[in-house]
Order: C-alpha cells, then sequence, then structure tokens
C-alpha cells in the first residue's frame, strides 16, 4: 500500500521541489491548506493506496482545525469500524494495528492480511458511532508490462542523474494512467533468532524478553538484519517527454516528485519514456541515511491518478499563491476525506550504500 511514497502508513520523507526536506506520516502530519469555508471539523480521512500484492492497510483519522487561519491536520481514530469488500463479495474486517512501525502515524492505521489482487474493485467503508459512515470504491489496475529497461549514469543541467529507458506495452480494454516516481528506503540493521523453529525479532519486547530466557540455550544465536526504517526520501525526476501531464502543468527543465502518463497518446501500443533520477542522496556518508534506491512504475486507478497531479500542481503553484488560496485535492471518499485509490506496480531497486 503506498500514497507519496505514496499513501503509505509509515513515515515518509520527501524531497520537495525547492531541495525542502519535512517528514510526513501518510502526509498527515504536515498541516494542509484549506480554502475559505471548506473545512469542516471532525470529518473522517481516509489515507490510501491500495496495491496489488499487498496486504490490506489503511489509515483512518479525523479533521481537527490546527491553528489558525484554514489549516487542517489529522488525528487517530480508535473507534471505527473498518470494512473492505472485494466487487460485490463479503468485506473482511480490518483492526486497529498497534506495532512499532504504526505508532508515529497521526492516524489509526487498521490491517488485515488479506491482499489485494490487480484487476478488481474494491469497496472501504469506515463506520463511526458519532462522524457516521464513509465510504470508497476504487479499481486495482494490471500490473504494467514493462517490456524493455536500460539505466545509464549521465550529466543533465550540471547534475549528476540515473537515466533510466522505459518501455511498456498499454493494455487496450481500460483508460490507463501511469505514474513514475522514484525513493529512497532507508534502512537500519537488527538482529534475529530462532527459537524452537519459530523466528523472533530482537526488535520486539517480545522478542527481547523470550533472548534473555533462551538465549543460553544449544542452538539460539543471533543473526544480523538489514531492516526498513519504515521511511522514504522522495528522489526528484526530469523528464523532457512532452506527452507527460507534468509538460502541461509546469517547464520540462523542472524537477518533478513523480511523472504522469494518460494512455490517450498510445492506446493500446507501446510506450517508450526517459526517467532522470537525481542521484544526489543514492550514497550517503551518514548511515542513518543509508538506504536502498526504488524506481517504480505504477497503473492506477483514474481517482489516485487526478489527486498526486493535483499534489504535483500545487508544487509549482507555490511560489504564486499565498498557503490559504489553496485548497485540498478532491478524492474520492463520500461523507469525509481522502482518498482510496488503486495501483499496481513495477520495481527496481538499487543499492548504492554499503549496507
Amino acid at each position: 500500500m503506498q500514497l507519496f511514497a505514496s499513501l503509505r502508513s509509515y513515515s515518509l520523507l520527501l524531497v520537495l521541489g525547492g531541495g525542502c526536506v519535512c517528514f510526513l506520516t501518510a502526509f498527515a502530519s504536515c498541516k494542509k491548506p484549506m480554502l475559505g469555508g471548506q473545512f469542516v471539523d471532525d470529518r473522517l480521512v481516509i489515507l490510501a493506496e491500495v496495491s496489488a500484492g499487498d496486504s490490506m492497510e489503511v489509515p483512518v483519522g479525523k479533521t481537527i482545525k490546527a491553528g489558525s487561519g484554514n489549516l487542517i491536520g489529522f488525528q487517530k481514530v480508535n473507534d471505527a469500524t473498518v470494512t473492505i469488500a472485494e466487487g460485490s463479495g463479503a468485506g473482511w474486517m480490518l483492526r486497529p494495528n498497534w506495532s512499532a512501525q504504526f505508532a508515529s502515524n497521526p492516524n489509526t492505521v487498521f490491517t488485515n492480511r488479506r491482499r489485494f489482487r490487480q484487476d478488481s474493485s474494491y469497496l472501504i467503508e469506515v463506520k463511526h458511532p458519532v462522524l457516521g459512515t464513509a465510504t470508497a470504491t476504487t479499481r486495482i489496475p494490471f500490473f504494467p508490462k514493462i517490456t524493455q529497461f536500460d539505466t545509464l549514469p549521465e550529466l543533465y543541467q550540471g547534475k549528476q542523474v540515473l537515466e533510466t529507458t522505459l518501455t511498456w506495452q498499454d493494455d487496450l480494454t481500460h483508460d490507463n494512467y501511469y505514474v513514475i516516481e522514484a525513493l529512497k528506503e532507508l534502512l537500519t540493521t537488527g538482529n534475529h533468532f530462532f527459537y524452537r523453529g519459530v523466528r523472533y525479532s530482537l526488535e520486539t519486547q517480545q522478542g527481547k524478553t523470550l533472548y534473555e530466557r533462551v538465549k543460553n540455550t544449544p542452538g539460539v544465536q543471533l543473526y544480523k538484519d538489514t531492516l526498513s526504517q519504515n521511511k522514504f526520501l522522495r528522489l526528484n525526476l526530469y523528464t523532457q517527454d512532452k506527452t507527460t501531464e507534468n509538460d502541461r502543468i509546469d517547464d520540462l527543465s523542472h524537477p518533478f516528485r513523480r511523472l504522469f502518463f494518460e494512455d490517450a497518446g498510445f492506446n493500446g501500443r507501446s510506450h517508450t519514456t526517459q526517467a532522470l533520477i537525481d542521484r544526489q542522496f543514492f550514497a550517503a556518508s551518514d548511515p542513518k541515511q543509508k538506504g536502498r534506491v526504488l524506481l517504480q512504475v505504477k497503473s492506477v486507478s483514474k481517482e489516485l491518478f487526478d489527486y498526486l497531479l493535483t499534489y504535483e500542481i500545487y508544487k509549482t503553484d507555490f511560489g504564486a499563491f499565498s498557503a490559504n488560496q489553496l485548497s485540498s485535492p478532491v478524492g474520492n471518499v463520500q461523507n469525509g476525506l481522502g482518498i482510496f485509490g488503486g495501483s499496481a506496480k513495477w520495481e527496481r531497486v538499487f543499492y548504492f550504500d554499503a549496507l
């Protein structure tokens, strides 16, 4: 599940347009400006990019006034009932997840181990005893079919970049929307051990307690892991592809958070593009910034495409408009705010740090 790294339920570290860095948790810990008169306190908020192959993880919260003006913040909602149904079938209950990886999220993350499927439609229903019921539907597209992929180190506008050339085959049966993004997933190290055939992590209190009790047992020994910090650094992208929606919203000489493609110009045919990834954060001297680079090509639902594209437009408009002139993007949540959008991603992983 992703969004803004994409609406993921874990913390994100995003590089903004001017090189500014801010921490976001499911993008919600940063206050969002609303147009005057549009803000409604105590609205349910769903912030989820549901991705084929991923288990169900949905951050749910409510809006709260955050300071003066029209700023909004988000707050946990622990007493909601959350269900997701595939097609017209029976729904699955999601329950609040109190694991450490979600602790810093300002929203409550509801989870279920069932995994989402490509080419499938889903309905989410969030019931709250005071705030009412919020619903949204989305379709998860087919996985993008990548037929060619090459990389080459290059210089672009005096910057070191990784030039990636991608070709994918468009699906003729649907109107398709594609998003390309690059992230650095921050990693750390941890330890685990096996006891009576079961794997335990020393990063949990249960694992620590058990290890202290059984560490002198023959056969029990520690193994080192490389673990995700659940934090992501968004990497700037450049393109010269005039078939992108980026060409419509900004000068292509500028960096972008994501590259956007509608298939109207190549419906049912293959399309080749180049995405240039800024290498500024590829290799880190600070151990806390070490990790791996992810390049993702996603097929996304129309509502998710529009939602993310609106945020890309905001990036280019920040210099032209004051904060209180920017409205919250229109999502697809009925009787609430936010987005419930589907995606299916192709991913390549690169290692530049010594881990």
